[in-house]
């Protein structure tokens, strides 16, 4: 077993897939979320005295502070894509980085990986896209050596993207392309994203570095759409709609308990979510990221 100790705050989608990599290459990993007793069935994947999953949540320093004393890797994998009364993004994408780096610093940790989001610009008037670039500029006011990684729309079973897609085309027998679907998305596979993850952080040469992963494919709206019927093997009628028609039916859909749009969401409808160029990319780490071509069809 490795002896070297890793906290991961957010045991969701991307956790529980970086979980058990970790698991299986010998580390020692604590899982830390709001809702451990949620999370049980991640015990199942590792061996005695592997894993512990304990409650925490990063916007409150108290709650978390004693699981830096005794880690030597902390990575945050905390985000909120839709607001609502539990989840804020200036709470998720700012205090809780904030805390996160500041506790680092003050126990010395050896590696902090932190997952930000492609697009973070404190300049940014989505609010999602601006608060992730606060939260940035929280971990490395902190804590200098932070290595962030941007991904691009994340893919693979049990997603929020191609799954949440496929049923609402399964649902809709007419299905609207705001701003006529040409926004565009570089998905990146979920195990190129954890091995990217583990790989930055086994090398202290990318201490303090920024990443931007994407995957081979840069889809727009519309193609994804007629990437899913085409493997759902069913027919809908996508029409070209106005962005306002969103951002109306997004005012009544975020009241929701999990909206799939939201105002702010609609707002990214006006830009693509791709890697910029100016960052370091996924294959500079070796990885030759897959494509959702060959991958979602195994599972959608």
């Amino acid at each position: 077993m490795n002896n070297k100790v890793i906290t991961i705050f957010g045991a969701g989608f991307i956790g529980k897939s970086l979980i058990f990599e970790l698991l299986q290459k010998g580390y020692i990993v604590k899982a830390i979320c709001r809702n451990p007793y949620l999370r049980g069935n991640l015990r199942s994947m590792a061996n005695i005295g592997q894993l512990d999953i304990k409650y925490g949540d990063i916007t409150k320093s108290n709650s978390i502070e004693s699981y830096f004393e005794s880690s030597d890797i902390i990575i945050n994998l905390v985000g909120v894509l839709a607001e609502n009364s539990k989840n804020k993004y200036q709470q998720a994408h700012v205090i809780g980085p904030s805390n996160i780096g500041k506790l680092s610093k003050k126990y010395n940790i050896k590696r902090l990986i932190h997952i930000s989001s492609i697009g973070a610009d404190i300049k940014s008037n989505i609010n999602y896209q601006k608060t992730k670039g606060e939260g940035e500029l929280a971990l490395k006011d902190n804590f200098n050596d932070v290595s962030i990684i941007r991904p691009s729309i994340v893919f693979g079973p049990e997603d929020g993207f191609f799954n949440v897609q496929a049923k609402l085309l399964k649902l809709s027998p007419v299905i609207p392309l705001f701003g006529g679907g040409k926004n565009k998305f570089q998905p990146v596979y979920i195990n190129d994203l954890v091995n990217g993850i583990i790989k930055i952080f086994e090398d202290d040469s990318h201490k303090g570095k920024i990443f931007e992963f994407g995957g081979p494919d840069i889809m727009t709206m519309k193609e994804v759409y007629q990437f899913i019927l085409k493997e759902l093997k069913i027919k809908r009628l996508l029409i070209p709609a106005p962005i306002f028609t969103a951002s109306v039916m997004a005012k009544f859909i975020q009241l929701l308990p999990n909206p799939i749009i939201t105002s702010d969401l609609v707002k990214a409808l006006k830009i693509d979510n791709i890697i910029s160029g100016t960052y370091e990319e996924i294959t500079s780490l070796g990885i030759e990221p897959k494509s959702p071509y060959s991958i979602v069809p195994t599972y959608l």
